[in-house]
């Protein structure tokens, strides 16, 4: 009985890691696409959204609430987006690698080439076409390609999605 015991918590312990190292290796992944940029275009996409449902549904009294859910819930929309991104770079990236794209994404040259990538002060383009020419930087220009076509699957599938909500919410 003992054994069994002991065998349980061993295998109980054995999926509490293994979880949890997904859990870590995915959370980094929405690091990464918070950190390089993606986040800020799927707001951007999301407001632009609503810019133009504005001029084809101006708030009235009657789709006041569905104007109210759309600004309400971006970021829980555009959450939902970057999760549903994950996989696709969790496909083609390993741990290793998401993490030294986070690192370079979370240093001060990653910050401001993704603010604003034309006030890269000198030192922070040495740096960019550092990573850029490392073995790191081409396996990103590698997959492009691959990446593109996955991503605009995901954004496709997410933008028509919610493209039919807001209208069913403003008609």
């Amino acid at each position: 009985m003992k054994l069994i015991k002991n065998i349980s918590v061993v295998f109980l312990l054995i999926t509490l890691t293994s979880c949890g190292q997904e859990t870590t290796f995915q959370e980094d992944v929405l690091t990464y696409i918070k950190s390089n940029g993606t986040a800020k275009q799927y707001n951007y996409a999301y407001d632009e959204l609503l810019k133009m449902l504005g001029n084809q549904f101006p708030k009235t009294t009657e789709n006041a609430s569905g104007w109210d859910y759309l600004e309400a819930n971006k970021e829980k929309h555009v959450d939902e987006i970057l999760t549903q991104l994950a996989p696709v770079y969790e496909k083609n990236f390993t741990h290793e690698e998401i993490k030294k794209m986070n690192a370079f994404y979370q240093s001060e040259a990653g910050k401001q080439l993704v603010a604003d990538g034309e006030k890269l002060t000198e030192d922070q383009k040495k740096e960019v076409n550092d990573f850029y020419g490392s073995e790191m930087g081409k396996t990103i220009v590698e997959k492009q390609p691959i990446l593109a076509t996955e991503i605009g699957k995901v954004s496709e599938g997410w933008s028509r999605d919610l493209y039919e909500t807001a209208l069913s919410m403003l008609k």
